[in-house]
């Protein structure tokens, strides 16, 4: 037989707004919010769902009216990067910062264990990454030499005659 209590899922993670800001910290919420609540609090900054970011394509915001829905995980991103063109680096940051908040600051792994003695927090749980880290500039990579097993094309630069016309 089985432990019954690992087959029952976690109250928190069923019920939880995740928002990363771009410093680095983390805050769970449990009752539902408004993404006007979000950018009441923090202006010049807008909430962006993590599950439409793709590289190429342009950053797009929720609407101030829009709920929050539950297991999503948000980003709270400064204005100038509303409607821009998501760059590889941008989402190499995003996802670095994410998984390292989520690494350093979930919540107690207790819940999945016994999910019946999980306490509900009535207020946001903040998590303080590691400052230092997060603000430190990637190393940069390391240049890549391309081979290639075609001829690379270069243009004929000759000189063109050209003849008088003929009347």
């Amino acid at each position: 037989m089985g432990n019954a209590a690992s087959c029952t899922p976690s109250l928190i993670s069923n019920g939880v707004y995740k928002v990363l800001y771009l410093d680095g910290r983390l805050q769970f919420y449990t009752k539902s919010i408004r993404a006007s609540e979000f950018m009441l609090e923090n202006p010049k900054q807008f909430v962006c769902d993590s599950s439409y970011l793709e590289v190429g394509h342009r950053i797009r915001g929720l609407l101030a009216d829009e709920e929050l829905e539950r297991r999503k995980f948000y980003f709270l991103l400064p204005m100038d990067l509303l409607y821009s063109v998501l760059t590889h680096e941008e989402m190499i940051c995003f996802n670095y910062k994410a998984s390292k908040a989520l690494k350093h600051g979930g919540f107690n792994n207790l819940g999945k264990i016994f999910p019946v003695c999980m306490f509900l927090p009535s207020e946001p749980k903040k998590i303080e990454a590691d400052s230092d880290v997060m603000n430190e500039p990637e190393p940069e990579p390391e240049p890549v030499e391309k081979y290639s097993k075609q001829r690379s094309w270069r243009p004929a630069l000759e000189t063109i005659d050209e003849t008088p016309p003929r009347t």
